[in-house]
């Protein structure tokens, strides 16, 4: 039997408001392309998404888009997964260089003018869609410290979602000057598969949590000592999904929530959290074309259930009217 459930999102039969989202930082021409590659495979083998914090324009020259010019092997590969709703492309700052320090730390963007953020934005945003045919909604500043200006600069260029550290602003979770806030929750590098186990059911049993888990990664941390892809990191990474799977209490989005799974053999929502249909499958690597089958799949079945529930209630009616018909010829007249 097929279950269809909208509205606050589900887990095989259960109702859950939970969700955590992978946030996959420093991803640029001069990253760690096989270990990128790794962790993407990671998502894809366990159909769970992931927001990549794009960085622009990483290097001090050249002068043009970086993201084309560069490094092709970088550009053809961010092409090839650009259509695969696994992978939401977010903005990481423009050159993520320690220009403008914070009482905090290293900072692009903290204390500049707000023309000089918002040009830097504006140009990383369009290197982005130029290279990839991708607007990014979220953005992400490069060591998650900025100001006012910053969020002001995101918002004014189109931006929805912003996710940074909770110093920036002191919000966990909410809207400021129009946009969208998360803070991030935990970062994967450094942990131990028990110690993001806990942190989590924590979160998950603490009724005044947000409703979402933000996991902060970079392609870097699943880097070995010998230089090759350290493949016992990349096996936490998937440890820690199958445990959050097992909990049956979470699903995965990304921070702009236009991809929602449950994981492995669960159907995704193309909308927004919350609007998932549970029962169908999925192919490991959806991309744009397996997408808009399921959407169909997920509208015919979905028409097939009105479509008997229609047929319930008007037998019922009939069933009502036939008998108070009966009652009404056997009455006597006044």
């Amino acid at each position: 039997m097929l279950f269809v459930c909208v509205g606050s999102g589900a887990t095989g039969y259960a109702q859950t408001n939970k969700y955590v989202i992978f946030r996959d930082d420093d991803v640029a021409p001069n990253a760690d392309f096989a270990e990128l590659q790794a962790v993407n495979q990671v998502h894809i083998d366990k159909n769970v998404p992931v927001t990549l914090g794009i960085i622009p324009h990483p290097y001090p020259t050249p002068s043009g888009n970086q993201l084309l010019e560069v490094n092709h092997q970088f550009l053809d590969y961010m092409r090839s997964i650009d259509s695969n709703h696994l992978f939401q492309f977010a903005q990481h700052g423009n050159t993520h260089q320690n220009v403008a320090p914070s009482p905090q730390g290293p900072s692009e963007f903290y204390g500049r003018p707000y023309a000089s953020q918002y040009d830097a934005i504006k140009q990383g945003r369009n290197d982005i869609t130029q290279a990839f045919g991708v607007t990014p909604t979220s953005f992400l500043p490069p060591f998650d410290k900025s100001d006012n200006n910053t969020l002001k600069a995101a918002k004014a260029l189109g931006f929805t979602e912003y996710c940074t550290a909770f110093a920036d602003f002191n919000i966990n979770q909410g809207y400021r000057d129009g946009i969208k806030i998360d803070t991030i929750s935990i970062e994967l590098g450094n942990n131990s598969l028990q110690s993001m186990e806990n942190a989590t059911e924590q979160w998950l049993n603490n009724d005044r949590s947000t409703d979402t888990f933000i996991v902060l990664y970079h392609p870097a941390d699943f880097r070995g000592p010998d230089g090759a892809v350290n493949t016992a990191e990349v096996k936490l990474l998937g440890d820690y999904i199958d445990y959050l799977q097992g909990t049956g209490r979470v699903q995965f989005t990304t921070l702009d929530g236009s991809w929602t799974t449950t994981g492995n053999g669960a159907v995704a929502s193309s909308s927004s959290q919350g609007a998932t249909t549970v029962g169908a499958t999925d192919a490991p690597n959806v991309g744009a074309n397996s997408g808009d089958i399921g959407g169909l799949n997920g509208g015919l079945v979905g028409s097939a259930v009105f479509v008997v529930l229609a047929a319930i209630l008007v037998f019922s009616l009939a069933s009502i009217l036939t008998i108070r018909l009966g009652k009404n010829k056997n009455r006597p007249k006044r």
